[in-house]
Formats: C-alpha cells, structure tokens, sequence
C-alpha cells in the first residue's frame, strides 16, 4: 500500500492523493490549482498517473480546489465512481460549469493564455462535466460501506462546508489490514448553519489539512462586531462595502449573519447586493439540504424565518444588474471570486478602489499570488484588466468567519486519535505554516508529522 501525493502538497490548493494496493487505485479529491499565473498553468499538465487506471475518486467537498479537475481526469479516461455526500454533488456540478464558463469567456476573449502568452484550450466541455456526472455515488454520514473486497469507508461531517466530509478507509491488502483518515478541509467549531466536525478516534495514518496550522482565529463574536462596525463606519460616510466571497459557504454565512443583524435592529435600510448568479445557485441548493443544519439554523426555519433572507437583500442576474452598481453609494455588495481571481467582484474593485470611503472585507484565506492576498498585504497600486489603479480603500481582513479550523481546532481534532497513529501527513497549508505547525506538533504533542514533497510516495 502507497500514498502519492500530487496536490495541495506544499500549497493549498490543487488537492489530489494517490492511494494505491496490489488491487485497486483511488485518489482523494482532483482538484484544481489556483492562484498565480505558475498555479493555474499546472492544470493543463498532464496528470502524473493514467486516469484510466483509477477506479474511485473520493470527493471531500465541492470547493474548486478539490473538484475543479474531474472533468479533465473523465475527459482524458477515467470511468470509475465518484463518492460523496449528495450536497457536495449539487455544488460540484455548479462549481463545474462555473469554471467552463469562466475558461470559454476568456477563450473568446483571447485572455486565455498561459503564462507566455501562448493561448490555451478550456481544460474540458460541457460533455465532460455531463459524464462527471453520471459517476458520481452518493452516501450518508457514518455509515460503513464495503466499496469491494479490501476496501471500506465513512465519511465523516467535516464541518467546513454544506456535505463537506472527512473520509475513513480501511485498506486490506492479504491479510495487512491499515486504516487512513483524510481530513478534508476542518472546518471552525461553533458555526452558524452546519455542525461541528466529527471527531475520528483512531488511525494508523492522517492526512490533514494545516491551512491554519500557525495561528489562532478571532473569536468568532468579536469578528462579528468588527465586521458590524465596518459596516457602520462605512454607512456614515455613504461609502461602499465590498465582501469577495466564495460562492459556497461563505455567501451563506455571511447572509445569515446580515439576516440575525436586520431581525435584532442592529442593521436599518441597508442594501445588500448579492452579485453573484454562481453564489444564488449554490444557497438554492443550501435551501434544499436542511438536513445538513445545525440546531440554531434548525431553529429558525421552525419559526418560519429564511436565513439567507432579510429586508434590504438584492439577488442581480443580468450583467446590466451588475453594471449598474457602479452608481450606488452606501450599499454592501457581495461579488466573486473570493480571493480577486476573476468574477464580478474586479469591476466592483476598479470602481471602488480609489474611493477613501470604501471598505472591502476580506472572510476567507487568501492564496499567495493572488489579487486578494495582494490587498491584504498592503500593496498600494493594483493593475486590474490593463487599468492601473490606486488602493485607497480601506482593507479589512475578519479573521474569525474564517471556513477553516485553526491552530487550536487541528491540534485539538488531532489528539482524538491518541498515540496510536504511526505518521501523520500535513497537506493544503503553505510550506511555513506546514514547518511551524509540524514542529508544534512534534514538541507540544509528541506526534510525528512529515510535510511531503510534490510526487513524493509513501509506502504504508
């Protein structure tokens, strides 16, 4: 038995693990890097394994970052099952045909191009997705299933996003039984819509996400008040907020939030403008999965109250919707990509920018390369579609709505599996949190952690 790490290796984005016996293979998550100009041309190597002689892919959740490959391993000869939870189906599927979209804008506008400028096809078309789709097989939480002789699972709630889910295998080659955890993205305890992450008991081998693994978060109430207080700040002076948000998620989050500040009066006569068609599909898809919520979530559809509803929301569809907040002042407008990427949210930037008044709220991790992240650093002048522009917004990063768990939230998911556990992996975190995490662990806990390199394979 192997693992092969090809993704989110060093990095945090571009998830894929290799599992290999003597009788099958699996990857845990094919998805796609993002990030810099460097990044995002890796999607269109070939992959380093034979998509045709995979037969499962286990999808923790429905992030890009994980599913935004599957097309491509269908398109180049995969034809085995995906597993998942039903949610993280849905919103891969719309995930999915996001990313097609966004790729076939760029084809025709010529902006698709790799870092040389030579242009560069989609990485796959709609026929792709379609037969991605077709794979997918969905099951509950906690529940053990015998996949085929030497191979069973669980998944687990990871607790980051709607269906996100921690995979428990029990890999039997002869008669060498080991048992590997993949944690997925961990998401915060104490969220608003979904539950907590389940704690895992015991492993022989953990792969786990460190994201995080160097810091602790705001406490969450405390984040909510300084996020009110921005937007307070920014009523006063009739200036623009702006929100990049992640499409699933964070969009929900971030509502539910404005829904309980509308209802208590603590938010009066605000517009928000939900400026994503992407971010409406997916809450339609949180409205269909209830059964996903936690009690407080629970507790207000029991009282007939939408949570991802209030007086003062917008939902725009149409570009001209979208074109036309460039005349607004003093509304709040919630736009992708959640790290500047690409999406509706560049244009809300170039008209907000340069205005003193302006705020723009940063909810989620910013990737090194990345517009988002270059704002958050402190850069003073951004170029954005050829046009130069000055930052004299004010930049704010709200730390504790964060989708992700933090240093305590690892350490503590960590030490439910005792001292059994021969080695753990940490992966999706940048190289020096990965270093200072590791030596965290290796000291405070005594568990032996090992950062592996790109293609590295380890045998059980």
């Amino acid at each position: 038995m192997q693992i092969t790490f090809y993704g989110a290796t060093k990095t945090v984005t571009g998830s894929c693990f290799l599992v290999e016996t003597g009788d099958y293979k699996f990857l845990v998550d094919c998805g796609m890097y993002q990030g810099s100009r460097e990044l995002d041309d890796k999607n269109w190597e070939e992959f380093p394994f034979n998509p045709a002689s995979i037969d499962y892919v286990f999808l923790t959740h429905a992030h890009l970052d994980h599913c935004g490959l599957l097309p491509k391993l269908v398109r180049h000869g995969f034809n085995g099952i995906i597993v998942s939870t039903d949610a993280t189906r849905d919103l891969a599927e719309i995930i999915m045909y996001d990313a097609l979209k966004i790729q076939e804008g760029d084809e025709q506008s010529g902006r698709l191009t790799f870092k040389d400028g030579t242009p560069k096809a989609p990485l796959y078309r709609e026929v792709d997705i379609v037969s991605t789709m077709s794979k997918f097989r969905t099951y509950p939480y906690s529940k053990s299933i015998p996949l085929r002789q030497g191979l069973e699972f669980r998944m687990r709630n990871a607790g980051h996003v709607l269906g996100s889910s921690i995979f428990e295998f029990w890999l039997k080659n002869g008669e060498e039984e080991k048992k590997i955890v993949f944690s997925g993205d961990l998401g915060q305890p104490g969220k608003r819509i979904i539950w907590d992450p389940d704690n895992v008991t015991e492993a022989d081998y953990v792969v786990i996400e460190s994201t995080y693994g160097d810091r602790l978060h705001k406490d969450k109430n405390e984040s909510i008040l300084e996020f009110l207080a921005i937007v307070k700040e920014a009523e006063k002076k009739k200036g623009n907020v702006l929100i990049p948000v992640f499409a699933i998620e964070r969009t929900q989050e971030i509502l539910y939030e404005f829904n309980l500040m509308v209802e208590s009066k603590l938010l009066n006569d605000v517009d928000v403008f939900v400026d994503s068609p992407l971010a409406k599909k997916a809450t339609e898809i949180f409205i269909k999965y209830e059964k996903y919520y936690d009690t407080d979530a629970t507790r207000l559809l029991e009282k007939g109250d939408d949570p991802f509803a209030f007086n003062g929301l917008k939902l725009t569809e149409t570009v001209d919707e979208s074109k036309a907040l460039a005349d607004r002042k003093g509304v709040i407008i919630m736009a992708g990509s959640g790290m500047c990427t690409g999406g509706r949210i560049l244009h809300h930037l170039i008209n907000n920018l340069e205005d003193k008044n302006s705020h723009v709220i940063f909810v989620g991790y910013q990737v090194k390369g990345t517009l988002g992240r270059a704002l958050v650093d402190g850069i003073k002048r951004v170029r954005i579609f050829g046009k130069e522009i000055m930052v004299n917004a004010n930049i704010h990063t709200v730390g504790g709505l964060s989708a992700h768990a933090d240093q305590r939230d690892l350490r503590y998911w960590l030490r439910g599996f005792g001292t059994g556990v021969k080695k753990i992996f940490l992966v999706h975190g940048d190289e020096q949190v990965m270093e200072d995490f590791a030596v965290n662990l290796n000291e405070e806990l005594g568990l032996g952690a090992h950062i592996p390199e790109v293609g590295e394979t380890v045998k059980l």
